[in-house]
């Protein structure tokens, strides 16, 4: 073989697996997702004082439609939850045992894909999306005296994703993104009544995703 039928050979070998992977997506328009990863939010004002939050978990999944060759939409939903370190709000317990700064995202995201490049048996493709939706419960746990008390509240939600899609030519795929979640400012009701609260909830979330296309 001579030296220039390589990078010939390469080609045909990439174009080959990108018209694999196009077809496969056209055959199979839809896709469900498993989504898990870690998040860490913004520590919000609170009540006259602040949340100090530590990193924690986020899972969810999603159910989306391939609209052509570098267009995706989905529904999707993601639960993110964030253990509170410290508490320096008047009247709460500055160390309470297991309150946390949750919430629960239900959104619509448009998502671009941008060229494929070849790695290994599977072809890689970056991606960025933008996700609407509402905050369906964004709630804080936390204790006064040793008394367990709930703020929680809903509003409407938005963010910013990126990261890349690992396409292996079959059903199956494979993503690592990073998403920016804003819920704005919300007014988050008392459990059991007394004065409500507002709060602004913001996380950065960086997901690990496998997706089966049908």
């Amino acid at each position: 073989m001579s030296v220039h039928a390589v990078p010939r050979l390469s080609a045909l070998a990439l174009a080959c697996a990108l018209c694999s992977s196009t077809a496969i997506a056209q055959d199979r328009p839809w896709y469900l997702t498993l989504d898990a990863g870690v998040s860490r939010a913004a520590d919000p004002s609170f009540a006259g004082g602040r949340l100090s939050t530590r990193p924690g978990a986020s899972y969810g999944g999603a159910i989306g439609r391939q609209l052509g060759p570098d267009w995706r939409i989905e529904a999707a939903v993601m639960y993110r939850n964030h253990p509170v370190r410290e508490v320096s709000s008047p009247g709460f317990d500055a160390r309470p045992g297991d309150a946390d700064w949750a919430s629960l995202f239900l959104t619509v995201n448009l998502m671009h894909d941008f060229a494929a490049v070849k790695l290994g048996p599977a072809s890689v493709r970056p991606y960025v999306g933008l996700g609407i939706g509402r905050a369906q419960e964004v709630d804080a746990d936390l204790s006064t005296g040793g008394v367990a008390r709930e703020f929680s509240g809903s509003g409407s939600a938005r963010q910013l994703m990126a990261g890349l899609r690992w396409d292996y030519g079959g059903p199956w795929t494979a993503d690592l993104g990073v998403s920016y979640a804003d819920a704005g400012r919300i007014r988050l009701a008392r459990t059991g009544g007394g004065a409500p609260v507002e709060a602004r909830y913001r996380a950065t979330t960086v997901t690990a995703r496998v997706g089966y296309r049908f």
